[in-house]
């Protein structure tokens, strides 16, 4: 009888964590990915930079296709207390396309660009809000995504491309 009246407390409160937890996770949690947008941002990437020596001759592309060229580095820096990322990322102007990039870490978009005009580059571009609270100092397998755009439309081509990268996080 003793272990009754004790039992039935014990599974009570377990019931109602349970249930806590539950409704934490439908309701409170922040879990809505980044989604990539059909049309190119309106706004340009403001940390873009010109690429030095940079010829601007288009790679050959066919009616209604693209082509594209891409510098990058494979490894990202982010700095915690100044909520950015240091990275090189480039699409040289001999492409035809412009791009949009994203760092994504385990299926979370931690930094996504505005729109890099071919025959620009990025070194530096700030977290997405509240990113920096789901990293940790450490080291992290990431990825660029690139989604690529039709520079007189806006619209988002078909393909896309994925980038292994180490992420390094410093406080």
């Amino acid at each position: 009888m003793k272990g009754k009246k004790i039992l039935i407390p014990v599974l009570l409160l377990i019931t109602l964590i349970a249930i806590g937890v539950t409704i934490w996770a439908l309701c409170f949690r922040d879990t809505a990915p980044v989604l990539a947008p059909d049309y190119a941002p309106v706004e340009e990437e403001s940390n873009a930079q010109a690429i030095e020596d940079d010829s601007g001759e288009k790679l050959e592309a066919e009616e209604g296709g693209g082509a594209v060229s891409l510098t990058y580095s494979n490894e990202v820096t982010i700095d915690l207390s100044d909520k950015a990322a240091s990275l090189v990322f480039a699409n040289p102007g001999k492409s035809v396309q412009d791009m949009v990039v994203q760092i994504v870490i385990d299926d979370t978009v931690i930094v996504q660009s505005g729109t890099l005009k071919p025959g620009n580059q990025i070194t530096t571009l700030n977290l997405l809000d509240g990113a920096e609270k789901q990293l940790q100092p450490g080291g992290y397998d990431g990825k660029f995504v690139v989604f690529y755009y039709d520079p007189d439309t806006g619209e988002k081509a078909v393909v896309n491309t994925e980038i292994p990268i180490t992420v390094t996080v410093q406080e």
